[in-house]
């Protein structure tokens, strides 16, 4: 178990070091930024100026090793427009996209998981088809689509909700529900999948002949082993949601990470945008993680395995 672990943390080490270096090559090819914080007026004495306050007029593998040296202090710099450290640009808006991650990861998990698990049990039925249809649909629909449906539905057209901002928990719930019905098509097949693998297992039958009741039967003898596959999705998709809604976000006018990203990227902000690549990268490797510990929490045979 401990060198598995071992093993997880020196490969998220290593992706975050990929990143970090695939965005700031990324970065210094995308332009000189001096063009974009400077007036169209400024002369060459002030653009080189202002190169060499940045330190972009220093050879590439030079800036390089510096900023790997800050990254390891967790210097990541600071923004060229902000007037602010990376960290504290990125920590501005981090926030507000965990609140949203983790509402529509929990809310995903509470439908798509029992209605995958009673797609299952009932198969060929009603709801199997309906939950079907439903995933399908949801993989069909572009996100900023779906978003501004609902922004037209339910904040335009009846007034229910805001149609923008971070007002209170009610602004929270239409981009939630977006990202759910994201997120919900992928989670609610495989769930369905792997329970229809488990359910013709000989410990299920075993468990009914001893006379466990139904939904005894499906929480700890049918769920517990066949959510291991959906608890890895799980994490994938969580640790996604950090760097993956930037449409909803947009849409919604959601102050998160993704906005800040796109905004940074449009005008060349360089240390923020390979900040916040930083930040993904190690929320995705502590997920990665995590839910490697979970799943052999979950199944004492990965246990016995590791």
């Amino acid at each position: 178990m401990t060198k598995l672990l071992v093993k997880h943390i020196a490969i998220g080490i290593v992706v975050i070091f990929g990143a970090l270096t695939l965005t700031f090559v990324l970065a210094r090819m995308s332009g000189d930024p001096t063009g974009l914080i400077l007036p169209q007026d400024a002369s060459a004495e002030q653009r080189a100026q202002l190169r060499s306050q940045l330190g972009i007029d220093r050879p590439l593998l030079e800036q390089y090793l510096a900023y790997l040296g800050g990254a390891v202090r967790g210097d990541l710099g600071d923004s060229y427009f902000d007037s602010s450290s990376v960290s504290a640009v990125v920590l501005r808006y981090l926030p507000n996209t965990a609140i949203l991650a983790v509402s529509s990861f929990v809310l995903t998990v509470l439908v798509a998981v029992p209605l995958g698990t009673l797609a299952a049990v009932r198969r060929g039925g009603v709801l199997d088809r309906l939950v079907q249809a439903v995933a399908v649909v949801g993989n069909s629909v572009p996100a900023f689509w779906s978003g501004l449906l609902l922004l037209q539905v339910f904040a335009v057209n009846l007034g229910w909700l805001p149609t923008f901002g971070t007002v209170g928990v009610a602004s929270l719930i239409l981009p939630t529900v977006n990202l759910m019905l994201f997120l919900f098509p992928q989670m609610a097949r495989l769930t369905r999948a792997s329970v229809l693998d488990v359910l013709p297992m000989p410990y299920v039958d075993t468990a009914r002949t001893k006379g466990a009741g139904e939904f005894r039967v499906l929480t700890v003898h049918v769920l517990r082993n066949g959510l291991l596959p959906v608890l890895a999705l799980g994490g994938v998709q969580f640790g996604s949601l950090f760097g993956g809604a930037v449409l909803t976000e947009t849409v919604f006018a959601w102050p998160g990470i993704g906005t800040l990203a796109v905004r940074s990227i449009s005008r060349s902000d360089f240390p923020v945008v390979q900040g916040i690549v930083v930040y993904v990268a190690v929320i995705f490797a502590i997920v990665t993680v995590l839910t490697e510990v979970l799943a052999r929490a979950a199944n004492p045979r990965l246990r016995t395995a590791a």
